[in-house]
């Protein structure tokens, strides 16, 4: 990669990032980290085998050690040509060219970076945080990114343990907002992160404590809780979990998926479905079930009045020929009889329910006080072995909530 290809690759992501509005917090530092961290990563540089990277260029000492087994050394600028002695043979001549060209190349490849990273970081954070750094004539031109970033870090408040005394409280309500198993765990593991910055430490177990208890609780997985639950305490990690959990979720969506298809048995790739089409699957699918469910009961509704409209009309007759025969008895100067005729049987009118609940509604999962479009097959809410074709005639060993007496 060219140093010119290098600058471009770091000004197409500054067009993309929000800058920072006011004073850096941590999360707006992390955020300026995962978008420079993956680009240095992929750039070419020290090739030879354990060789370094130039996410050193703005990554902390310590954390960088770790991983390349040795602080990051900053090259210095190569000479124009490689010192080789007059006497070198050819294969020792071209040895030390290729060398050299490597070590030119590697430094150009730095530079380019050392210098776009500074521009990202200045042009991302206003001034006022960094201005300290300036210099009176040269300005930020010998200000290193890491010199930035380590100023940004220590003058910008970072994280306090004041701050995050209630994350591990706000812990136990991810699970209620999260998407999904795989969203839940992206976040509870964002929160330990951010603990850990703080100096406040969650270990693995309190995360699998958390988890298993939302989990639990919500009684949305209950075959494999149960089957999590079975296992030796030995076997109950916090890596075993994510694991068992992911394959739940999978299982989950497949069975809510096969639900809803009416019309054939589908094989669903779960590397090419994202979650997101999974959620957008879900919608489309409670839609179609409950405007079905909705023009089924509006023709039952129809149905139930039009048969009470039919009784009306012929009360109505009845009543019509009574009065056209004492008419006609009146009009040939005959009395009609005055014994008061029978008591014309008045509709009976059957009291409806209240208009927000369906009354021939049933649902296997809720009972039978169900809102009017909720029924076994619209239902979002299903708990374990959930029949879809349940009905108040038919409950098929569903719940007997609310049943009427």
């Amino acid at each position: 990669m060219t140093p010119e290809e290098i600058t471009a690759l770091f000004a197409t992501a500054a067009t993309t990032f929000q800058p920072i509005a006011g004073q850096p917090n941590d999360d707006d530092l992390m955020a300026l980290r995962d978008v420079l961290y993956p680009l240095l990563l992929d750039i070419p540089y020290d090739e030879r085998p354990n060789g370094h990277n130039l996410i050193g260029i703005i990554e902390p000492t310590a954390t960088y050690a770790m991983r390349w087994h040795a602080a990051f050394p900053h090259p210095a600028r190569p000479i124009s040509y490689p010192a080789i002695p007059d006497d070198a043979t050819a294969v020792a001549r071209a040895r030390s060219e290729a060398n050299h060209a490597i070590l030119t190349r590697d430094f150009a490849s730095y530079e380019a970076a050392e210098r776009a990273v500074a521009k990202f970081i200045r042009d991302a954070v206003d001034e006022t945080w960094y201005r300290d750094l300036r210099h009176p004539r040269s300005y930020y031109i010998n200000v290193t990114a890491k010199q930035l970033i380590e100023h940004l870090d220590a003058n910008c408040g970072g994280l306090h343990a004041v701050d995050l005394v209630n994350l591990p409280t706000e812990m136990m309500g991810y699970y209620a907002i999260a998407e999904g198993i795989p969203e839940y765990i992206d976040m509870l593991e964002e929160a330990q992160r951010k603990l850990s910055r703080a100096e406040l430490p969650m270990i693995d177990a309190q995360l699998l404590a958390i988890a298993s208890t939302a989990v639990l609780a919500s009684d949305h997985f209950p075959r494999p809780t149960d089957e999590w639950e079975a296992r030796p305490r030995n076997l109950k990690t916090w890596t075993a979990w994510k694991t068992h959990y992911r394959a739940a979720h999978i299982a989950r969506k497949r069975q809510q998926l096969a639900a809803g298809t009416a019309y054939s048995v589908m094989e669903v790739d779960d590397a090419a479905i994202t979650p997101e089409t999974f959620a957008r699957l879900d919608g489309y699918l409670d839609n179609l079930a409950a405007a079905a469910t909705t023009e089924r009961t509006t023709l039952t509704q129809l149905i139930e009045n039009n048969a009470t409209l039919t009784a009306n009309v012929g009360t109505l007759t009845t009543s019509i020929a009574a009065l056209t025969s004492a008419y006609t008895l009146l009009a040939n100067g005959h009395t009609p009889n005055t014994q008061p005729a029978a008591p014309t049987a008045t509709p009976t009118v059957r009291r409806q329910p209240h208009p927000s609940l369906d009354p021939d509604g049933y649902c296997w999962t809720h009972g039978y006080r169900v809102k009017r479009g909720h029924n076994s097959a619209s239902c979002t809410n299903k708990k374990e072995g959930h029949k879809d074709t349940a009905t108040r005639a038919n409950t098929m060993g569903g719940s007997t909530h609310n049943k009427p007496t």
